[in-house]
């Protein structure tokens, strides 16, 4: 039968190998775990970072699910009547509105329209931003130190190891209740920060370490300059995860007001430039680019959060501050915003960034801070499309930036900005990434919720009354009594609900998410390999089935009772 199908295929000219592979894909991915490049990198590769798109959403929503079905199904048991009706409803809405509804409603009604846009994005507590691109967040990544604190990291897990069963012979023998666990952690984690502490007080910069900065764009590279020729080399490849400080003694940005709808609300007259913080510069003013014409019209500028972000006004009741609706005016039947353009100069400009897995890194774009006149021309029609003009070309100079590379520890910090409308540094999760889990956590937590509400009931009632006669309270009953004994019962069918999970991650689609299926289908259309791409589909989600059966089943057995 397998002879007559790949005749059958060979002669329909259907490719049934996975030669496929080895050819470059140029597959554009906006969201990848792992450094990919659509112009020179593999079907192959790109088939993997669909794979680890899909691992990326169903292990954080395996967890996310767990614990959220865990609190839904204990509240709907509470003797709260609120708690208990809020479960209810929950649990009778989601789990019977289709999935694929709920993708497309968190993802395209919730997380693409309601949070502001990437240069007015919500700031979080530890440098964090969240806005219409999704979340970004402060992230540690392995450095340049990082194999050097692998053996130590190695050696503290077998230490940990040795303490866990040290300490649980220890138990067993003394017949007495304890906890092997607190020991292995304080040694694994005493023993990795004596290590990172040492090699970070001896660490150096790699030897031949070049950064360098492009000043029109603001990108900064770094790579080992491996024949000292002073410049990279095709062999010489970018570096990741390389932290530098980036210095400018002064430097301007322009932008133009702008009238835009943002979180369902139309915006009038506002100004952007990128965020940035207080302590990254000396001093910063902002200013019309034609200061007079502003005058004459009697604008002025109110600051939302100065100097990246405010609103051009007309001060109409002379009260000298900014009052709601004095950013706009009503022109005929229409409504609109005052457009103007805005200059932005800085002084001592400071900022330090880490590159990332492609090896880039970035800050605003600055431009020459010139004299009077090219000020008063960059105000001009052509500069609002980008266009040159003599004065422009006579008075701007190059931006002189001090880069220096940053030695650091096996482990670099990496904060996330906004140099561009789009997230740089730190680890960044896209809105599509979050519809979907945000999507199937709520939606398979609802199913779990009533495994663990079912659990809980099965454990008999004599045990309640028994914790209570020895003087436990509530709390310490459900923790030590209940659910210890429920978690028997729920864990089997838990399995399932953790596989559903996963394999519908691949409605990702819905969402504009890349996970296995949406990427195999483009490479399936782009080769014509089918047979073979759904065969790697199917492959896929059987290891991954697999070894979520064997992990929870291990976990399983270790947590059944033994009958002597």
């Amino acid at each position: 039968m397998v002879t007559n199908v790949l005749s059958s295929l060979k002669k329909a000219n259907i490719p049934a190998d996975f030669s496929f592979l080895s050819r470059r894909a140029g597959i554009p991915i906006s969201e990848s775990p792992i450094r990919y490049n659509s112009q020179t990198d593999t079907y192959a590769r790109a088939f993997l970072v669909g794979v680890l798109n899909t691992l990326k959403v169903s292990l954080l929503g395996v967890v996310l699910a767990t614990i959220l079905g865990i609190l839904i199904g204990v509240m709907r048991l509470s003797s709260n009547w609120i708690l208990k009706q809020i479960a209810t409803v929950y649990v009778e809405i989601i789990r019977n509105t289709p999935l694929a509804v709920q993708i497309v409603f968190w993802t395209t009604a919730v997380l693409l329209v309601i949070p502001p846009r990437s240069l007015n994005p919500v700031k979080l507590f530890g440098g964090g931003y969240y806005s219409n691109l999704g979340l970004a967040l402060p992230w540690l990544f392995p450095s340049y130190q990082f194999m050097a604190w692998l053996p130590w990291l190695i050696a503290a897990l077998v230490l940990a190891i040795v303490a866990y069963g040290y300490r649980r012979r220890q138990i067993i023998k003394s017949e007495l209740p304890g906890n092997p666990w607190p020991p292995a952690i304080a040694t694994f984690i005493l023993v990795s920060l004596a290590s990172y502490f040492l090699l970070a007080s001896s660490s150096k910069l790699p030897d031949k370490l070049v950064t360098t900065i492009n000043p029109k764009s603001g990108v900064v590279h770094s790579y080992l300059d491996s024949n000292d020729n002073g410049e990279q080399d095709a062999d010489e490849k970018y570096l990741t995860h390389i932290k530098s400080d980036v210095n400018l003694a002064e430097g301007r940005m322009t932008v133009n007001t702008q009238t835009l709808t943002e979180s369902r609300k139309i915006v009038y007259s506002e100004f952007r430039f990128p965020p940035i913080l207080q302590n990254e510069f000396d001093k910063a003013t902002v200013d019309f680019a034609d200061p007079e014409a502003a005058k004459a019209d009697g604008l002025k500028i109110h600051f939302y959060d100065e100097p990246s972000r405010g609103v051009v006004y007309k001060d109409l009741n002379s009260n000298g501050k900014f009052d709601s609706g004095e950013e706009r005016f009503t022109e005929g039947e229409k409504i609109k915003g005052y457009s103007t353009k805005l200059v932005l100069d800085i002084e001592n400009f400071r900022r330090t960034v880490v590159t990332d897995r492609d090896g880039n890194a970035r800050i605003p774009r600055f431009k020459h801070i010139t004299d009077t006149t090219a000020k008063a021309v960059e105000s001009g029609p052509s500069s609002l499309f980008g266009g040159p003009t003599a004065a422009k070309d006579e008075n701007i100079k190059e931006l002189e930036f001090d880069v220096k590379p940053v030695v650091t520890g096996p482990l670099v910090l990496s904060k996330p900005s906004i140099p561009i409308s789009q997230y740089f540094g730190g680890m960044s999760f896209s809105a599509a990434y979050l519809g979907l889990l945000l999507a199937l956590v709520i939606y398979t937590a609802s199913f779990i919720s009533e495994l663990v509400r079912a659990g809980i009931m099965a454990v008999p009632k004599g045990q309640t009354e028994a914790a209570k006669a020895v003087g436990l309270n509530g709390l310490q009953t459900f923790n030590m009594i209940i659910f210890p004994q429920a978690m028997r019962i729920i864990m089997p069918p838990m399995i399932s609900q953790f596989l559903n999970l996963t394999k519908n991650s691949s409605l990702g689609v819905l969402a504009g998410f890349a996970e296995i299926v949406v990427i195999a289908n483009i490479i399936g259309n782009q080769t014509g390999a089918n047979v073979p791409t759904n065969i790697l589909i199917i492959g896929s989600y059987l290891t991954i089935s697999f070894a979520f059966a064997i992990i929870m089943n291990a976990i399983n057995s270790k947590m059944a009772i033994v009958e002597r």
